[in-house]
């Protein structure tokens, strides 16, 4: 994705708070041909998503349930954008130098949900990210409780002004299996897991000094536990 994923998503600046739509496709290259596909991405990019409401970028997942693979990030949109469909010789482009190097391609949209997210004055650029994705129960209320459990921790990252930036996204359309919420930490080294792993270390400690003893495992802990049915991580690389 683009960063930030990746998307890229990641300004250190807020622009105005407007719907911001992302697509998110998910490439499983052929590996004997896997330069070839990243140079066709490239090449792809250059020609169609360059700039305005089509910048586009690449990265390699190193973990979790789709390490291995790619994720082609296009954004941000709005949701009258995704009207503008490709024409024929754009598809032609990406069938001649994406999908020639591809086994499967899946889609998924995301958009930036902006009263969770967070972003510090300062921040810069950054080539990795860490997406946490939670996977919703199916308990009808499952994703605004969830998104409030996240607002809240959003609070704190403000009043403790946190260094870290951390983008939360919601899927417009419910998945099968429930991972409908993503957060997105962009990272700098991989020296940051050496203390903590997504919040900033002994987080839950400044929770509570803010919101009470025991707030943490009632408002935070309890909420996940009640209505996901857990998460995992992955790691993302952006291809320059």
């Amino acid at each position: 994705m683009r960063l930030l994923i990746l998307f890229l998503m990641f300004t250190t600046s807020l622009m105005a708070q407007e719907t911001m739509i992302y697509e998110n496709i998910i490439l499983t290259p052929n590996k004997k041909l896997e330069g070839k596909l990243i140079s066709g991405v490239k090449l792809h990019n250059a020609k169609y998503h360059t700039g305005g409401k089509s910048t586009a970028s690449l990265y390699s997942i190193l973990t979790g349930p789709n390490s291995g693979k790619f994720v082609w990030l296009d954004g941000p949109m709005t949701y009258a954008d995704l009207d503008q469909q490709p024409d024929a010789a754009h598809m032609a482009d990406w069938g001649k130098n994406i999908q020639s190097y591809i086994t499967d391609e899946k889609i998924k949209h995301a958009q930036l949900h902006w009263e969770a997210s967070y972003t510090p004055t300062e921040f810069g650029s950054s080539d990795y990210l860490l997406i946490r994705t939670f996977k919703l129960n199916s308990k009808a209320n499952s994703m605004a409780k969830v998104l409030e459990a996240i607002t809240k921790i959003k609070e704190v990252l403000v009043a403790t002004n946190a260094s870290i930036v951390r983008r939360v996204y919601v899927s417009p359309f419910r998945s099968e299996n429930g991972e409908d919420i993503s957060l997105v930490y962009p990272f700098k080294s991989f020296t940051r897991f050496e203390k903590s792993n997504g919040l900033p270390e002994n987080f839950a400690a400044s929770y509570e000094e803010i919101n009470g003893m025991g707030s943490w495992r009632r408002d935070i802990a309890e909420v996940l536990e009640t209505y996901t049915n857990g998460r995992y991580d992955e790691i993302r690389v952006l291809q320059k």
